[in-house]
């Protein structure tokens, strides 16, 4: 943005800047906190509006807070899982710093891998633009695919709407409502960007005429696969709506995904991304099928499930496609001390620091002393981290604790 001979930059945590290099120079940075119009956080009858200044963190306990008021069981389950979604994206500093706009407009701007932008399109969110003294709403797929926001116009919140709404449901319809939220990373938690992000609903009814459920409603939104921007599988949407669920249904909806969810050129692991989203899907489905039934060109299903279709559809959740199991290993004595098991020492030797001071009360025995054998003071820092386990490391930056 330039303003007279001034280039001037608009943030409010800045930390794209950890990820994206800042290649030119600005004159002036205009902090968006202190604007109270963009800080605000309310809620009605409509939904929930965050305003874009407001950090990834209080975001999350915005939505949480949403949980604990949300009139149906679905209502309360879908925000909890956002929730729990968001807590999984970058780390708790980044998270206290970077706000819910600026996530998403990178993702809009560097098609920033957002996990946060699939799981507002999925559930139907709204943004919020002002274009000089005009507002306009868009949804999240229109905003995400318009030209980057320029110098005469800002986002001002986003919104969630109030899922009856939403799905088109009055207050004494029985519902039932399957929502999952999936996340595939080189690490689970923290900085690790996704290889792909899923946000899969459904709404499913009992059929009356068989034993089997009725698909509607349905919203399936990936991103962060090696493309500009998440987007909705419409086709697959379009596909399941109105069908009874079956593994023939399934099959072929796999297929149609697969065809879908294809990563740009040049993008990492391709085959990979496309195989989670393909994964995601049917997991999310195959627990309300009959076990045993042949599938389409030869292929038997292999996975049994627990409860019948019917009282899967009650009993509410979604079981995990993977059983626990035990080893136990018995350990050859005949070579001791090999093979036994030792623990990590690792964590322990930093944790107690590797520097050490040398006693000269003795010059003959010269005795290391390690610092965590030399008693400390009364309220030490060093003390109270290390009775509750925690490290501190100096390597590349000093005085962080873990």
């Amino acid at each position: 943005m330039e303003m007279g001979v001034d280039r001037v930059k608009v943030v409010v945590g800045n930390t794209g800047l950890g990820y994206y290099k800042e290649v030119e120079s600005y004159d002036k940075y205009i902090d968006l906190r202190y604007i109270p119009e963009l800080s605000m956080i309310r809620r009605d009858d409509s939904g929930i509006n965050i305003g874009v200044a407001i950090t990834i963190s209080k975001a999350i306990e915005a939505v949480k807070e949403c949980n604990q008021h949300g009139f149906h069981i679905e209502e309360n389950m879908v925000y909890k899982k956002i929730a729990d979604h968001m807590e999984k994206v970058a780390s708790g500093f980044i998270q206290n710093s970077a706000s819910l706009g600026g996530n998403l407009v990178m993702a809009q701007r560097n098609h920033f891998p957002s996990d946060i932008a699939t799981v507002l399109l999925a559930v139907g969110s709204l943004v919020n633009i002002m274009n000089g003294l005009r507002s306009k709403e868009l949804t999240m797929e229109e905003f995400l695919r318009r030209p980057e926001l320029d110098s005469k116009s800002i986002l001002l919140s986003v919104k969630i709407q109030d899922w009856n709404r939403l799905m088109g449901i009055s207050s004494g319809t029985r519902m039932n409502l399957l929502f999952e939220t999936n996340r595939a990373a080189p690490q689970p938690l923290g900085n690790a960007l996704p290889y792909l992000n899923a946000v899969l609903m459904a709404e499913v009814s009992h059929c009356t005429t068989s034993n089997g459920i009725i698909l509607s409603n349905c919203r399936f939104a990936f991103g962060a696969y090696g493309t500009k921007h998440p987007l909705r599988a419409t086709k697959v949407e379009e596909f399941f709506t109105g069908k009874v669920l079956s593994v023939g249904v399934l099959y072929e909806a796999v297929k149609l995904l697969g065809a879908i969810v294809v990563p740009d050129d040049g993008t990492s692991n391709p085959a990979y991304r496309s195989s989670l989203a393909v994964g995601f899907l049917f997991e999310f489905f195959s627990h309300l099928f009959e076990a045993n039934v042949e599938l389409p060109d030869g292929y038997m299903n292999g996975y049994s499930p627990l409860l019948s279709p019917a009282k899967q559809l009650d009993h509410g959740k979604i079981p995990t496609l993977l059983s626990s199991s035990m080893q136990e290993v018995e350990l050859n004595r005949q070579y001791h001390p090999v093979g036994d098991p030792i623990a990590k020492s690792r964590a322990t030797i930093q944790a107690s620091c590797s520097l050490y001071v040398i006693s000269y009360y003795d010059a003959d025995e010269r005795e290391a002393v390690y610092v965590d054998d030399i008693p400390s003071p009364t309220n030490c820092l060093h003390e109270a981290s290390f009775t509750v386990h925690a490290s501190q490391c100096g390597f590349c930056t000093p005085g962080m604790f873990f």
